[in-house]
């Protein structure tokens, strides 16, 4: 049995693989994110993301003190990648994880 998924075949095969996926989702899971550092003596910093559209919602999760002090918000989101707006610091350890979802 062939089932189309978006493009590609739903197979005997692969099914495992699409359940793992399933699975993953509905326990909080995605591979939606990543980590960025924010541009030192910067005020933008853009970050590349095939998985970011022009209608993604970006979530920022700071990993160090000097993250969490930073101001930064998204100043535009498009496909394959979105722009955090921030204010600049000399700082080069403001990393963040971050989170793309779909609206």
């Amino acid at each position: 049995m062939i089932i189309p998924v978006r493009g590609r075949a739903l197979t005997a095969q692969n099914l495992d693989a699409h359940g793992d996926a399933v699975r993953d989702l509905a326990t909080g899971g995605t591979n939606a994110g990543g980590d960025l550092i924010l541009a030192a003596s910067a005020t933008t910093t853009t970050v590349q993301d095939p998985l970011c559209t022009a209608d993604t919602m970006v979530m920022l999760s700071p990993r160090s003190a000097t993250a969490a002090a930073a101001l930064a918000w998204v100043q535009s989101t498009a496909k394959g990648s979105f722009v955090l707006g921030h204010d600049s610091s000399a700082a080069t350890d403001r990393a963040f994880h971050y989170e793309l979802r779909r609206r």
